[in-house]
């Protein structure tokens, strides 16, 4: 039977840190991506992994500068903080149109803003309704708002209002250069992806299935902002989230947050009871800007070695004492005895002790190979053989039998 997932090694990389700026201090590993059940991919990241387009990557943390720790949250647990319920207040009352930023904020001149009516807010983030329900009352038609606001979630594609919409957020937000911003890199980045769509086993919520969507914020029939999700068997993964800047005052980055714990919630009610986690993609210690993701309560970080999950507010401790830790060994006795493997992989000589038979090559369309069988017949193909066996320790001796190598 043929394999649905299928990549590409890419092999070790270093490169700069976009988290401190450091020039050749960023390892990782990588493969690109041709095809990928969500299945796969949803293990993949519970091993550290994560996407950007169709290229996947591990992080070494022990080598990388800024250690990169997956996250995830219980989106069925999850309680709003004070300060969290103050960004669907803020957010709600600019809706309703009883609340108004200044014209500096919003970039308009006090005869805009005049248009604005001041009366009581009739949403209250202080009651014990289900976070989905009060994110959903900003959506009603029905009701006399100032504004109206619609979120649609569909499959990754690319528009020029999408385009148009990064394009002003990277230039804005991320100061990058406009000549750096090109279409096809946009493509390749937020709208590409090798996930294989597949349809939930119960349940019909906003139409949608495994696999990645955008999830459009239309305001007032205008795109201000963007999430990229991907919709997997036991969790909402975010992507990326990117806004119209002239919004910024909205707080969009930490409202998306909440709105993206609310779809968890929602699709563990009416699709799986497994799909009830919420992964923000990496934690950063050492970064501030990457620190807000340990607010959003309980939350877990993933130990790099043992692929268990620890309590955020456990790891913070360790990591306040040192770079790097694995929360299995916080005094690092493991640490000093493989400080040349990447954590929680195989060294090449354990590699070699799996079975290879049960791993396959892709030769085209529908045609695979065993592994041991290349090898037999490449049997001086040193190279080969060295690729093949940084694989198996990178994915895993499971994953390697179930993902092909093209």
């Amino acid at each position: 039977m043929p394999l649905e997932s299928v990549v590409c090694v890419v092999g070790d990389n270093c490169s700069h840190c976009g988290y401190c700026d450091s020039d050749d201090t960023s390892f990782t590993y990588g493969l690109w991506a041709e095809s990928l059940t969500c299945e796969d991919y949803q293990a993949l990241i519970d091993r550290g992994w994560r996407r950007s387009g169709c290229y996947l990557y591990k992080p070494n943390l022990r080598k990388s500068c800024c250690p990169q720790y997956t996250i995830r949250l219980d989106a069925s647990r999850f309680k709003p903080t004070k300060s969290q319920k103050k960004v669907l207040n803020k957010f709600s009352r600019y809706i309703e149109g009883t609340w108004r930023p200044s014209a500096k904020e919003v970039g308009a001149n006090e005869e805009d803003m005049d248009a604005v009516r001041e009366r009581p807010s009739t949403v209250n983030y202080n009651n014990e309704k289900a976070l989905a329900d009060n994110l959903h009352v900003v959506e009603d038609a029905s009701l006399d708002h100032l504004h109206k606001i619609k979120f649609e979630l569909e499959p990754s594609s690319f528009t020029q209002e999408k385009y148009d919409l990064y394009r002003k957020y990277q230039e804005k937000i991320h100061h990058d250069e406009p000549d750096e911003l090109s279409e096809q890199g946009f493509r390749r980045f937020l709208v590409d992806s090798p996930l294989k769509r597949k349809e939930f086993a119960k349940g019909d919520l906003y139409g949608a299935g495994y696999g990645s969507y955008h999830q459009k914020y239309i305001l007032d029939g205008k795109l201000i902002a963007v999430a990229v999700l991907d919709l997997l068997p036991k969790c909402v993964s975010s992507v990326y989230f990117m806004y119209d800047s002239d919004y910024a005052f909205l707080g969009l980055g930490k409202y998306s947050a909440l709105r993206e714990i609310s779809l968890a919630q929602e699709l563990h009610d009416n699709v799986s009871a497994d799909l009830h986690w919420y992964y923000m993609g990496y934690y950063i210690h050492s970064c501030p800007k990457m620190v807000y993701k340990g607010s959003y309560q309980p939350s877990d970080l993933l130990d790099p070695e043992t692929y268990s999950w620890y309590p955020i507010e456990d790891c913070k401790k360790l990591l306040d004492k040192k770079r790097y830790v694995a929360f299995s060994d916080p005094e690092g006795k493991q640490e000093e005895k493989d400080e040349e493997r990447m954590p929680g992989c195989l060294s090449v000589g354990e590699a070699k002790k799996v079975d290879v038979s049960k791993i396959m090559l892709s030769l085209g369309g529908d045609t695979f190979a065993p592994v041991s069988l290349v090898l037999q017949l490449n049997h001086s193909s040193r190279q080969l053989q060295k690729v093949i066996y940084e694989y198996i320790a990178a994915v895993g001796p499971d994953l390697a039998s179930r993902i092909a190598i093209a």
